[in-house]
């Protein structure tokens, strides 16, 4: 089996180096670097190299153990796009099995995107960071003024509101597009690993969204525009 990896510049020198002496026949082509943890999988049968056969993405978090001991994985797809991209998945994650079916092709893609803004990387401000660095920004400089601390702790509090405000709308797209079904894993003790969450039938990129979807609500036109 052939594989065409389609990967952001960021991701591409680390899945080269994990797979190095993998044996695994592969070519990479350039991703959008817009979202630079997703990569989308194209398998080719050797007997008939002209038929390329995407559908495989995947969410793949270049952390720097990533090219040594694998990346964290979660990939999307059809259970027969899996088997066909099994050798490749098993290779890209630390241990062979050692990642996460999300669900069906678009699920990866929504969840890289939910990252991304967690991360804080998903607009161009940088008054966007992290939720578990905005609070550090504001305490580690110079002793803030009582009226300058409550400043700062409404401004983060916008941010992070917009920030809700996307991830809701990002996950009420994913909903609208890809309807409630009930969703089989690639590996089957997959459910074992998720505690009360195993008892759904939903993918785990429906319970992702289903869970934002709980984050409080403020309209749009509501959230007060941050100041820079």
């Amino acid at each position: 089996m052939n594989y065409t990896i389609v990967a952001p510049q960021p991701l591409q020198a680390l899945i080269a180096h994990r797979l190095s002496h993998s044996g695994i026949r592969y070519q990479l082509n350039h991703g959008s670097d817009h979202h630079p943890t997703s990569l989308a999988i194209i398998t080719t049968s050797t007997a008939d190299p002209s038929a390329a056969t995407p559908g495989i993405e995947c969410l793949a978090l270049p952390t720097p153990q990533a090219p040594e001991h694998g990346f964290i994985l979660a990939a999307a797809g059809s259970i027969s796009a899996l088997q066909r991209s099994a050798p490749l998945l098993d290779t890209l994650a630390p241990t062979a099995q050692g990642w996460l079916h999300i669900g069906d092709v678009g699920a990866a893609y929504f969840a890289a995107q939910v990252w991304q803004i967690l991360l804080g990387s998903s607009t161009e401000s940088h008054d966007f960071l992290p939720f578990w660095q905005n609070t550090q920004r504001h305490f580690t400089q110079q002793q803030l003024t009582h009226a300058e601390l409550i400043a700062n702790l409404a401004k983060q509090t916008q941010a992070q509101a917009q920030q809700c405000q996307q991830m809701r709308q990002l996950a009420t797209a994913f909903l609208q597009r890809h309807p409630e079904q009930t969703f089989t894993p690639y590996h089957p003790q997959q459910r074992q690993y998720f505690g009360p969450w195993s008892e759904t039938r939903l993918s785990p990129a429906h319970q992702l969204a289903k869970l934002i979807m709980l984050l409080p609500f403020q309209p749009e036109d509501t959230i007060a525009p941050i100041k820079k």
